[in-house]
């Protein structure tokens, strides 16, 4: 580039910037477009006003110019590379994804999840049925009770009494002195689950009726929800992580509280028959 500078204007390379000055107004005299009248001479006046710029530069403005040129094409690589690298890498996590996604479609897993996920809508919809059947009374006493009292989530303070069958209930609180005088109770149950629903005790020529806390029957609005979930993602079948967290979760949480609802109170038994037992 400067090579030919120095060929428009006639110099040696090195020449002093006193030599490109002298040479540079000599030229304009010339090819000046005011002073020579020739076709070209506009674009040769051009050239020498070019060729004048780049000598006066000197060699470490070029030298910034190469080094910022090296910079923009050093940068340009490293955006590419790490392009690449991201579409590499986003190419292998949807793979997996993919691959973790056919594993829980298939084989021993997907058939666990769709044995939990049948269990639970069976579940939710004999507790649902539950609701509207006859109940039953069964006749227990009272064999002790605390005085300790603790709060539910609706305010109502409760505190626990043990009946003869061994079974254990969180009743309002200040209920409890009524058993002193008249232990025996009959508990409410539901007809399928035989899930204590209340207790009815008889004291002073009234009939008390007392709500039983901290049970699954209690509870029960947020059964539905867990019992349903391991359905809801059987049949979700999106690759995302929502269904993957989904079906992990379907499986380990709701089927253990499935598991643990079934084996307490011999609920199991009372739904192979039908609350006949």
């Amino acid at each position: 580039m400067r090579g030919s500078a120095y060929k428009i204007f006639g110099l040696n390379p090195g020449a002093s910037e006193e030599e490109i000055r002298k040479r540079y107004r000599s030229l304009v005299k010339k090819y000046h477009p005011d002073v020579n009248k020739e076709p070209n001479a506009q674009q040769t006046f051009l050239s020498i006003q070019e060729a004048y710029e780049e000598l006066l530069k000197g060699p470490e403005k070029e030298t910034e110019q190469v080094v910022e040129e090296d910079f923009e094409t050093q940068y340009r690589a490293y955006r590419a590379h790490a392009q690449a690298k991201f579409e590499e890498r986003k190419k292998r996590e949807e793979t997996e994804m993919n691959a973790l996604y056919e594993k829980l479609q298939s084989g021993h897993i997907y058939l666990l999840h769709r044995i939990i996920a049948n269990v639970g809508l069976v579940l939710s919809l004999l507790l649902f049925i539950d609701n509207f059947l006859p109940t039953r009374l069964e006749n227990q006493v009272v064999s002790s009770y605390s005085t300790d009292v603790y709060q539910s989530m609706n305010g109502n303070f409760v505190s626990l009494a043990c009946t003869n069958t061994g079974e254990r209930f969180f009743l309002n609180s200040f209920s409890n002195k009524y058993f002193d005088t008249n232990p025996f109770i009959h508990v409410e149950k539901t007809a399928i689950f035989h899930q204590p629903i209340e207790i009815q005790s008889f004291c002073m020529g009234y009939l008390q009726k007392i709500p039983i806390h901290f049970t699954f029957y209690w509870a029960q609005a947020v059964l539905y929800p867990f019992f349903l979930l391991p359905f809801i993602f059987l049949r979700y079948r999106k690759k995302d992580a929502f269904f993957i967290m989904g079906s992990y979760f379907s499986r380990i949480g709701c089927g253990l509280l499935m598991l643990y609802f079934l084996m307490s109170s011999d609920r199991w038994l009372h739904l192979l028959t039908l609350g006949f037992y």
